[in-house]
């Protein structure tokens, strides 16, 4: 339980910082300090840094899991979405069904690695 509550703190303090970014970004934009536009064609970095988040440091195999997933929707969203390599929605759906199959091979492997370190602490 000691853990979970880490990690509410470390997400609730990493969401925290990208709203306050956000509304500042925001605000320069209105007030005419800041052009924006162009910014929006990286939206998939707060999918990222969500991933990230859940990371760092890696306290369970689901939020490892998680963290890699978001990381890796974002990079297929922004791959997607500025055409990357000739890709776009059309024809970079398969790289999510390699992400979800990692992402299956992935959890015992954590499992086995993060669960024992999870039943040592609350020995």
């Amino acid at each position: 339980m000691k853990q979970a509550a880490k990690q509410h703190w470390r997400n609730q303090m990493v969401w925290g910082a990208v709203i306050i970014a956000t509304g500042v970004v925001f605000l320069l934009d209105r007030t005419g300090q800041l052009a924006i536009g162009h910014l929006w064609h990286y939206w998939p970095v707060f999918l990222a840094i969500a991933g990230l988040s859940n990371l760092v440091p890696p306290t369970t195999p689901k939020l490892v899991l998680n963290g890699l997933s978001c990381i890796g929707f974002a990079l297929w969203f922004y791959v997607s979405l500025e055409h990357l390599w000739g890709m776009g929605f059309h024809n970079s759906w398969p790289i999510l069904v390699i992400l979800w199959g990692v992402k299956v091979v992935l959890k015992p492997v954590l499992e086995k690695h993060l669960g024992k370190r999870e039943q040592g602490d609350m020995a």
